[in-house]
Protein backbone atom coordinates (compact mmCIF):
# COMPACT_ATOMS: atom_id res chain seq x y z
CA UNK A 1 0.00 0.00 0.00
CA UNK A 2 1.30 3.45 -0.92
CA UNK A 3 1.88 5.68 2.11
CA UNK A 4 1.06 9.37 1.69
CA UNK A 5 1.77 12.23 4.07
CA UNK A 6 -0.29 15.41 3.56
CA UNK A 7 1.11 18.61 5.10
CA UNK A 8 -0.98 21.77 4.80
CA UNK A 9 -1.84 24.49 7.30
CA UNK A 10 -5.23 25.44 5.83
CA UNK A 11 -8.10 24.45 8.16
CA UNK A 12 -9.66 21.11 7.20
CA UNK A 13 -7.56 20.79 4.03
CA UNK A 14 -5.34 17.90 5.20
CA UNK A 15 -8.41 15.98 6.37
CA UNK A 16 -10.20 16.57 3.06
CA UNK A 17 -7.23 15.33 1.04
CA UNK A 18 -6.92 12.37 3.41
CA UNK A 19 -10.55 11.39 2.77
CA UNK A 20 -10.10 11.65 -1.01
CA UNK A 21 -6.90 9.61 -1.02
CA UNK A 22 -8.08 7.11 1.59
CA UNK A 23 -11.12 6.35 -0.57
CA UNK A 24 -8.68 5.41 -3.34
CA UNK A 25 -6.81 2.94 -1.12
CA UNK A 26 -3.84 5.03 -0.04
CA UNK A 27 -2.55 4.88 3.54
CA UNK A 28 -2.66 8.56 4.58
CA UNK A 29 -1.37 10.54 7.53
CA UNK A 30 -1.66 14.32 7.94
CA UNK A 31 0.18 17.21 9.55
CA UNK A 32 -0.35 20.97 9.66
CA UNK A 33 3.25 22.12 10.22
CA UNK A 34 6.73 21.03 9.28
CA UNK A 35 7.47 20.15 12.92
CA UNK A 36 4.35 18.02 13.14
CA UNK A 37 5.30 16.30 9.87
CA UNK A 38 8.68 15.38 11.34
CA UNK A 39 6.95 13.84 14.36
CA UNK A 40 4.70 11.83 12.03
CA UNK A 41 7.64 10.43 10.05
CA UNK A 42 9.13 9.03 13.25
CA UNK A 43 6.56 6.22 12.91
CA UNK A 44 5.23 6.63 9.34
CA UNK A 45 7.66 6.85 6.42
CA UNK A 46 5.75 8.11 3.37
CA UNK A 47 6.32 7.11 -0.23
CA UNK A 48 4.64 10.31 -1.41
CA UNK A 49 4.60 13.69 0.33
CA UNK A 50 1.92 16.23 -0.53
CA UNK A 51 3.01 19.53 0.96
CA UNK A 52 1.91 23.13 0.65
CA UNK A 53 4.57 25.47 -0.73
CA UNK A 54 4.01 28.06 2.00
CA UNK A 55 3.23 26.84 5.49
CA UNK A 56 2.16 29.21 8.25
CA UNK A 57 5.09 28.59 10.60
CA UNK A 58 7.51 29.99 7.99
CA UNK A 59 8.20 26.48 6.77
CA UNK A 60 8.83 26.01 3.09
CA UNK A 61 7.25 22.90 1.65
CA UNK A 62 10.54 22.16 -0.08
CA UNK A 63 12.41 22.36 3.24
CA UNK A 64 9.95 19.92 4.77
CA UNK A 65 10.42 17.61 1.78
CA UNK A 66 14.20 17.78 2.09
CA UNK A 67 14.05 16.88 5.79
CA UNK A 68 11.75 13.93 5.17
CA UNK A 69 13.79 12.81 2.17
CA UNK A 70 16.75 12.32 4.53
CA UNK A 71 14.72 9.44 6.04
CA UNK A 72 13.48 8.14 2.70
CA UNK A 73 15.71 8.91 -0.30
CA UNK A 74 13.02 7.55 -2.67
CA UNK A 75 10.43 10.07 -1.47
CA UNK A 76 8.35 11.63 -4.21
CA UNK A 77 6.94 15.08 -3.46
CA UNK A 78 3.89 16.89 -4.79
CA UNK A 79 4.16 20.56 -3.95
CA UNK A 80 0.77 22.27 -3.89
CA UNK A 81 0.30 26.01 -4.13
CA UNK A 82 -2.36 28.58 -4.80
CA UNK A 83 0.36 30.91 -6.09
CA UNK A 84 2.22 29.24 -8.94
CA UNK A 85 4.82 31.39 -10.62
CA UNK A 86 7.33 30.94 -13.43
CA UNK A 87 10.21 31.16 -10.94
CA UNK A 88 8.70 28.44 -8.73
CA UNK A 89 7.99 26.27 -11.75
CA UNK A 90 11.59 26.71 -12.93
CA UNK A 91 12.86 25.74 -9.49
CA UNK A 92 10.65 22.64 -9.41
CA UNK A 93 11.83 21.63 -12.88
CA UNK A 94 15.34 21.28 -11.40
CA UNK A 95 14.19 18.81 -8.73
CA UNK A 96 13.73 15.30 -10.12
CA UNK A 97 11.44 13.96 -7.39
CA UNK A 98 9.15 16.99 -7.08
CA UNK A 99 6.02 17.85 -9.05
CA UNK A 100 3.90 20.99 -8.81
CA UNK A 101 0.11 20.92 -8.44
CA UNK A 102 -1.64 24.30 -8.54
CA UNK A 103 -4.73 24.98 -6.44
CA UNK A 104 -7.54 24.66 -7.09
CA UNK A 105 -7.36 21.12 -8.39
CA UNK A 106 -9.90 18.34 -8.72
CA UNK A 107 -9.89 15.14 -6.69
CA UNK A 108 -9.19 13.27 -9.94
CA UNK A 109 -6.14 15.46 -10.62
CA UNK A 110 -4.82 14.79 -7.12
CA UNK A 111 -5.34 11.03 -7.30
CA UNK A 112 -3.75 10.82 -10.76
CA UNK A 113 -0.71 12.76 -9.58
CA UNK A 114 -0.29 10.62 -6.47
CA UNK A 115 -0.57 7.44 -8.54
CA UNK A 116 2.03 8.75 -10.99
CA UNK A 117 4.36 9.75 -8.15
CA UNK A 118 3.96 6.35 -6.48
CA UNK A 119 4.87 4.55 -9.69
CA UNK A 120 7.24 6.89 -11.57
CA UNK A 121 8.27 4.26 -14.13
Amino acid sequence: MVRVLVVDDEPDYPELLSIILGAEGFDVQTATTGAEAMRVVEHFVPDVLIVDWMLEASDSGLDVAKAIESRNPNLRTILITGYPSPSLEARIDQLPNVELLAKPFTPADLVAMVRAAADPA
